[in-house]
């Protein structure tokens, strides 16, 4: 049987292997190079999907305080309630409440990022609990030192810093991410997406990218784009972790450099 023959039947056996065979025969990259490309792709489309989403009808960040709920303006969101492997990880290792505090910390933000805003009865509802549980650990949350953004604390004092900006800003402080991560009520594999596409946001905005663009090739909202780039400026200023960004960037670059070099030089081959 000819490489080519064989080749051709192990493409078909999955997705993953199809891609790479496209990629080896249409393109002529290296074996390695087409995998780098196929795990960038998975993490990028795929990596942060959630494994279980529930949809909700909330109140709009912009609707005033004061109306009852029914006459004031709302919008349709989509929370992650289910993170698959990463909040089973947290249950493992840090126990239920801590993945329902992670939960509600993560729910809160997709709202917000979403233009809507949560109340405790929303995120009861979306958790599957009873609201006395959703006040005790949004007081535990609180006693940490979190900000919890539901509706009343939003109006109360308008929209505060996020959950995930704190997440970069620790790890700017070079906190490691096993020790954010048990802070922040996430797996250690969630706070490296999250620098992963703050890493990335930061490339495509040095290289002038519209923050719509860069929304839609991070998968990131337009919200969190802009949240994450006025990490960046604020951290311009900040030598510390001005040095811990740009270490960080240039170790992107070396990793991407022997990648590019290689797919330039087989398609000068062709």
């Amino acid at each position: 049987m000819s490489r080519a023959t064989t080749l051709d039947r192990l493409a078909v056996k999955t997705p993953e292997s199809a891609f790479v065979h496209v990629l080896q025969e249409e393109f002529n990259f290296s074996l390695r190079v087409s995998r780098e490309l196929l795990s960038t792709a998975k993490e990028m489309l795929v990596g942060g999907a959630p494994s279980s989403a529930v949809r909700l009808i909330v109140a709009s960040l912009k609707a005033p305080f004061g109306p009852p709920l029914t006459e004031m303006d709302k919008v349709e969101v989509t929370l992650t309630v289910d993170a698959g492997a990463e909040d089973a990880k947290v249950k493992t290792q840090q126990g239920i409440e801590s993945l329902r505090q992670g939960q509600i910390l993560r729910l809160t933000e997709e709202a917000l990022e979403q233009g809507g805003v949560l109340t405790q009865e929303d995120l009861a509802r979306a958790l599957g609990v009873h609201r006395r549980t959703i006040v005790r650990e949004v007081k535990a949350l609180k006693a940490e030192g979190h900000l919890i953004q539901t509706r009343g604390a939003v109006k109360g004092v308008g929209r505060g810093q996020t959950h995930k900006v704190r997440i970069i800003e620790l790890w700017l402080d070079r906190e490691g991410y096993d020790k954010i991560a048990r802070w922040m009520r996430h797996s250690p594999q969630a706070i490296k997406r999250y620098v992963n596409t703050f890493l990335r946001i930061v490339v495509l905005h040095r290289q002038e990218t519209p923050v719509e663009e860069i929304a839609f090739l991070t998968q990131a909202s337009a919200q969190l784009v802009k949240d994450y780039l006025e990490v960046y400026e604020a951290t311009m200023k900040v030598p510390h972790r001005r040095e811990k960004l740009e270490e960080e960037l240039a170790r992107v670059s070396a990793r991407q450099k022997p990648s590019f070099e290689e797919g330039k030089k087989g398609q000068e081959q062709q």
